[in-house]
């Protein structure tokens, strides 16, 4: 399988992390950004995507764009949806909650009234990560699992990189929130896992430095012992 993306975390990130659990290699082709406007970017893959977009995904003879397909194909392949239809659809929700953070997030880096905003973005993030704290006391499998006892699904991945991507942005912000940041740190002890975010294969930034903010290391979340 190989992933083709940035050489940044951003969207690939959840399958990446996916991969890393369940311990399947992959292959990862990083596409410069000084490529995109080349024939080895944007051209190339309006030959086999409908918008010459990233991320990309292939699999055999499967070549797989949109994100969020990605999840799903890869959750399904790697048995990390639940065992029912609707112990699936609550990994869904899940991790369309986590979509939704992380799409507010990704906009307000590329936002060029980023510093003018930062303020009230964590102010209503803060709100939101209430209200998501009250949903997983709630509905949760265990302290550590979002949807099924003892396992980790698409849910804990999308969610727990949201949080983490939350942490540079709005530093303290997420420790306010014990049982999410309990949950999350959990995920990214796992042993794959652990291992995988303090290497070199991990990117170090959450996106290109053209952002307003997550184009730089300082600006991204890493784990160190």
């Amino acid at each position: 399988m190989k992933l083709i993306y940035f050489p940044v975390r951003g969207l690939m990130e959840p399958a990446r992390l996916m991969l890393t659990l369940v311990g399947t290699s992959y292959e990862s082709e990083a596409i410069a950004l000084e490529q995109w406007d080349g024939p080895d970017g944007k051209q190339r893959f309006l030959q086999c995507t409908p918008f010459g977009q990233l991320p990309v995904i292939q699999d055999g003879a499967l070549t797989l764009c949109q994100s969020h397909a990605i999840y799903r194909y890869l959750a399904r392949k790697l048995a990390l949806y639940g065992d029912t239809i609707e112990e699936s659809a609550r990994v869904d929700e899940v991790a369309e909650i986590g979509r939704e953070l992380l799409t507010e997030a990704g906009a307000l880096f590329w936002n060029p009234r980023f510093h003018e905003l930062r303020a009230e973005n964590r102010a209503s993030t803060g709100e939101k990560l209430e209200l998501l704290q009250s949903y997983f006391t709630r509905t949760r499998a265990d302290a550590e699992h979002w949807v099924l006892p003892g396992r980790h699904t698409m849910a804990d991945v999308i969610m727990a990189y949201a949080l983490e991507t939350l942490m540079p942005l709005h530093p303290g912000l997420v420790k306010d929130f014990p049982a999410l940041h309990h949950a999350m740190t959990a995920f990214f002890a796992t042993d794959r896992i652990r291992d995988y975010v303090r290497s070199d294969r991990r990117f170090r930034t959450w996106t290109v430095s053209l952002a307003s903010f997550g184009g730089k290391p300082e600006e991204t979340h890493h784990w160190t012992d």
